[in-house]
């Protein structure tokens, strides 16, 4: 077979422009430090540097929705363990108050403390977040759910919803919890039962519910609005007290109570001893006189700020032994128990909280760990091994530069340049 010079031309032309180009090529990887110069040099590379790229892109946000969410835990925890700090704090006036020996002076310094509690505690239910959200709003959060009324009454205004956040493909968690929960809809007294004493009480005795004996009776009597009244009357010349336990519906004392009420219990009191009925067991501190009245609501619900309220209603009553001083001692003694629910929903609230802080940090450390081998391989598919490619460069150099001399040498010879004078 024969080849024309003309055709030996055009095949060694052919190799020195390819060889020019994978020189450029190799110059273009060494002044960029990357291979993968663009899609037509290595496609299949440069599909799987694409889906590393955009791995990377979304653990990126998935970190910086992590960080917010945390963020916004952090300040809510924050805030909560202020309000378990204030609660502390209002259990330990109350305790003061309820002393007998605590002086009238005493008790109005007290009042004070409680009612800068008080301040501390709007501020504290309208908390905001970084962007100025209020974390204990639920959706409402562009607005504070709490709002100071006449008369100081404190309404909510948010609702019961809780804010989550995905921080994962398909993995979310709260970062937020509502205030109702927390600062309202508390269960009211001691054991969820509220206690009241009549304001014309003339002896120095309390109630407090001991214990829930029968949690299905306690139960039905909430459901029916059962509310119960303890009324002591004299047993007589023995000089004792006899008591009556009447049942009915609605408040002791209102026209719905008279209409449904019945003696459920009664009996002679003997100082010291409980009185059980309806599934409760009532203690009797103090002595009462004949003529005292209690009366007690299972599954009563009251708000923090109102039982805080309260408190400094009992602490500026006359102090016990003087007219009106049962009623608020019985104020003071029930805002105890109701302080100690409070408690349970604030640690309850933390512990929410503090379960999706958990899993939150769980998550960004699998992001970072994920984040950091994609960088890896997207950084081992796109960046040269330059001692390699420098080799390369410098091989091809050289085979460009013998092509192209062989190439000069053969357009250079014809027929004339071999043939003597």
């Amino acid at each position: 077979m024969q080849i024309s010079t003309s055709e030996f031309l055009l095949g060694s032309l052919s190799d020195i422009l390819a060889q020019q180009s994978n020189v450029n090529q190799l110059n273009r990887e060494i002044s960029s430090g990357q291979t993968m110069l663009d899609a037509t040099s290595d496609p299949a590379g440069a599909g799987q540097a694409i889906q590393t790229a955009a791995q990377i892109s979304r653990l990126t946000y998935d970190a910086a929705s992590a960080a917010a969410g945390g963020q916004s835990i952090q300040t809510a925890l924050g805030a909560l363990q202020q309000v378990n700090n204030l609660i502390d704090q209002l259990n330990q006036i109350a305790l003061n108050g309820a002393n007998v020996t605590t002086d009238s002076d005493t008790r109005q310094s007290l009042v004070v403390e409680a009612q800068s509690a008080l301040t501390q505690l709007v501020q504290l239910a309208n908390t905001q977040d970084s962007q100025g959200n209020y974390i204990f709003a639920g959706s409402k959060s562009n607005a504070a759910p709490f709002i100071v009324g006449q008369g100081g009454t404190v309404s909510f205004i948010g609702d019961a919803a809780t804010n989550a956040l995905e921080i994962a493909p398909g993995v979310s968690t709260p970062v937020t919890v509502s205030g109702q929960g927390i600062f309202t809809n508390l269960s009211g007294g001691t054991n969820g039962i509220a206690v009241s004493a009549d304001a014309a009480n003339s002896g120095d005795g309390t109630a407090e519910v001991q214990a829930v004996t029968s949690l299905a009776q306690v139960a039905a009597a909430a459901g029916a609005g059962t509310q119960y009244s303890i009324a002591f009357t004299s047993a007589g010349s023995s000089g004792g007290l006899d008591y009556t336990v009447a049942s009915g519906t609605g408040a002791p004392g209102s026209s719905g109570f008279a209409a449904t009420s019945g003696v459920i219990a009664s009996g002679s009191y003997t100082a010291g001893s409980d009185l059980k009925f309806a599934g409760l067991d009532v203690a009797i501190a103090g002595t009462p006189a004949a003529g005292d009245r209690f009366a007690l609501q299972p599954g009563a619900t009251a708000s923090l700020f109102q039982t805080l309220q309260n408190l400094i209603a009992g602490l500026q009553s006359p102090v016990q032994g003087q007219p009106g001083g049962d009623a608020g001692q019985q104020q003071i003694q029930s805002a105890i128990g109701a302080l100690a629910g409070a408690q349970t929903a604030v640690l309850t609230a933390e512990a929410t909280l503090g379960a999706g802080l958990s899993q939150i940090q769980a998550v960004q450390s699998q992001d970072q760990n994920q984040t950091t081998q994609a960088q890896a391989a997207l950084s081992g598919a796109q960046s040269a091994n330059l001692p390699q490619v420098i080799a390369n460069y410098s091989a091809g150099v050289t085979a460009l530069q013998a092509a192209e001399e062989a190439f000069a040498r053969i357009q250079n010879l014809s027929l004339f340049s071999v043939i003597g004078p």
